[in-house]
């Protein structure tokens, strides 16, 4: 896998010939596909220790972070800082008029990645959305599975669309007979990255996920298909 990148014209400098690159990469990890990494086939290490030993870590800098102190990570450094203005040498902080900002930086180790990331040239691409992966709450499957009535979560880019048209949003559509059901109710987010919602009562049989969405000012419906088949199983 490389870093794929596309070019378009430069706007923030006056030469017409300057361009700039846009990455094209539209697969997006979490901690849970960390997890699964971490304890693939031959690893010495469980999922539940895993978990644990991460959440020990992250409990430890936030403690810190929180006593006003920082901290430096071989991925990332921490710190904290307070934003707005201050009315002469004697004014104190007010939370009405400043705020405090927790800040982070990349660290040594992830500087070191860049040089090791290959990189590959794409044609131009349309916008469109690109679900990457399917999580179905119930059966704690991905890309595999869709429980009826249940929760699931979208993950990928250029997710969000408009709820109040109908032609717009998310649509199993049966590959049997061509069948569609959009997702009407119970979208409990609707973000470029992430869509999280109830699976709406489907039959038994194989399906297609699609996103369906207009991006910026185009009202052209653009449309993502998730490369993987779903299936919801026969209860008999």
């Amino acid at each position: 896998m490389s870093l794929q990148f596309y070019l378009i014209p430069n706007h923030m400098t006056s030469d017409p010939d300057d361009y700039m690159a846009v990455s094209s990469n539209s697969e997006t990890y979490t901690i849970e596909d960390v997890y699964e990494h971490m304890t693939r086939e031959g690893s010495t290490i469980t999922r539940a220790e895993a978990l644990a030993g991460y959440e020990e870590v992250t409990q430890g800098i936030i403690n810190l972070v929180r006593e006003g102190n920082s901290v430096v990570t071989p991925l990332a450094h921490y710190s904290s800082s307070i934003k707005g203005v201050f009315r002469g040498e004697e004014d104190d902080f007010d939370a009405s008029r400043h705020q405090v900002s927790v800040n982070m930086s990349t660290g040594r180790r992830m500087r070191e990645v860049a040089g090791d990331i290959p990189v590959q040239k794409v044609p131009v691409r349309q916008r469109q959305p690109a679900p990457v992966h399917f999580h179905d709450n119930a059966s704690e499957s991905r890309d595999a599975i869709i429980t009826p009535g249940r929760g699931a979560r979208i993950t990928g880019s250029l997710l969000k669309f408009n709820e109040e048209d109908p032609q717009q949003g998310i649509f199993f559509v049966n590959t049997a007979d061509g069948s569609e059901s959009r997702v009407a109710s119970q979208l409990l987010r609707n973000k470029p990255g992430e869509l999280i919602f109830v699976n709406p009562g489907l039959p038994a049989g194989t399906y297609r996920l699609e996103i369906r969405t207009t991006l910026g000012d185009t009202a052209d419906l653009r449309t993502g298909a998730l490369s993987s088949a779903l299936t919801v199983a026969n209860d008999g």
